[in-house]
């Protein structure tokens, strides 16, 4: 599915005010944005909501970015996902681009380059 600006995002990150700048940001380009602070919480939204972009956090307690993209792909296998991380750790990365990731953002953010990683996908 092609990303537009009725696409519905969910944010994945154990840290909240990465999870409240991040969704006001989207909120504010025009998208639906649902947020989880925990891995088992991003699965149930997935679960009951048409999502179709995730960005998820690498490292987080109850599961790894990673270990979560793999389950929610199980789930939805069309969903895409953009990675972040505030460790520039290249085997976690290329982890994630294995488990189908498309993109991947260090902390901290530039909310432009992120605005640009959606928007690429828009015009795919």
């Amino acid at each position: 599915m092609p990303i537009t600006k009725k696409t519905k995002i969910l944010v994945v990150d154990d840290e909240p005010d990465v999870v409240v700048l991040l969704s006001s940001y989207l909120a504010e380009e025009g998208f639906k944005v649902y947020t989880a602070t925990r891995p088992s919480q991003a699965i149930e939204h997935v679960q009951k909501y048409p999502i179709d972009l995730a960005i998820i956090d690498i490292a987080m307690p109850e599961m790894n970015g990673v270990e979560l993209l793999k389950k929610l792909k199980q789930i939805k296998p069309n969903l895409e996902a953009i990675m972040i991380s505030a460790y520039k750790d290249a085997e976690k990365v290329v982890e994630a681009f294995r488990a189908g990731a498309y993109d991947c953002i260090f902390k901290p953010f530039n909310l432009k380059y992120l605005r640009t990683a959606i928007m690429a996908k828009m015009i795919e």
